[in-house]
């Protein structure tokens, strides 16, 4: 009996073996890279990674160059969308303060997040309506591939009792090549708006009223130095020709930043900085 299962034990035991061997292999080979080549890594796609997000740039129209002044700031006055931009509003209203504040120096991104009436001391922010309406101003004369220029004459005059300038909803003004007439005359396309055209002098003055107001307009044909003196219209049939008014010299007593200002009755500087006492602006404009 023996000799008859040593040869089938024998058999058994290489069976297994080889039964083994096909079982492990895989097992062995997946485990064990081959000699001289590194383990295979599965690829990530960069593109489908997650990236950052990024407050998208808010929109705003082109730039303006605002001065007042010694100062002047070039900036966009609105949204695309033809809402006031906060910095603007901020920016302008630095630029439209009275001689008497100084120039804030907290950063202009603070000075627009700021609460309440003033964004500085002694400096009211003014109203984002009026930034607007100068925005459909300087748009409507833009020139293409130039900077449209602003200058400013009058802003915020707070003891100006009685009178837009008084609550920062008034500017004088006069833009770059674009004379008082053609401003005015757009200006009173403009609802709820107070527009004073002064032809003895050099600027026009806009305001914004509560809703409901419609167009309101006047002429006030004083110059310089004289008190107002309000007309139905402009020219007269029995005016006398008179000289244009002119920007006056350096060094010669005036504003050299507005000149033909109208008549601040409350006695103070002029509301823009870097400019001599003018004495020819109404303190309060037609209701």
């Amino acid at each position: 009996m023996h000799r008859l299962n040593h040869p089938l034990a024998l058999l058994a035991s290489r069976a297994t073996a080889i039964a083994l061997t096909i079982v492990l292999a895989p097992a062995m080979a997946s485990a064990k890279p081959p000699s001289g080549k590194k383990p295979r890594t599965a690829r990530v796609d960069k593109a489908a990674e997650p990236k950052p997000s990024v407050a998208p740039r808010a929109c705003t129209k082109t730039p303006v160059e605002v001065v007042a002044g010694t100062d002047s700031a070039t900036f966009a006055l609105t949204k695309c969308d033809g809402t006031a931009s906060p910095l603007a509003v901020a920016q302008l209203s630095i630029l439209a303060r009275p001689g008497t504040a100084a120039k804030p120096k907290l950063a202009l991104e603070a000075l627009a997040k700021t609460h309440g009436p003033e964004i500085a001391s002694g400096i009211r922010r003014l109203d984002a309506r009026l930034v607007e309406r100068l925005e459909l101003m300087v748009d409507h004369f833009r020139k293409p591939g130039q900077t449209a220029k602003v200058f400013l004459v009058s802003g915020y005059r707070p003891l100006s009792a009685g009178s837009y300038h008084a609550t920062g909803r008034a500017l004088d003004f006069r833009i770059e090549g674009v004379t008082d007439e053609a401003l005015v005359a757009l200006c009173k396309t403009l609802p709820d708006t107070g527009c004073g055209y002064y032809p003895n002098s050099l600027f026009a003055h806009m305001d914004v009223r509560d809703s409901g107001a419609g167009h309101v307009a006047w002429i006030d044909v004083s110059r310089p130095g004289e008190a107002p003196r309000y007309v139905t219209k402009w020219p007269q049939p029995d005016a006398k020709p008179t000289l244009p008014p002119t920007l006056p010299k350096p060094g010669d007593g005036t504003s050299p930043a507005s000149p033909g200002r109208g008549r601040d009755l409350d006695g103070t500087s002029p509301a823009l900085p870097g400019r001599g006492r003018d004495l020819n602006e109404p303190s309060d404009e037609p209701r």
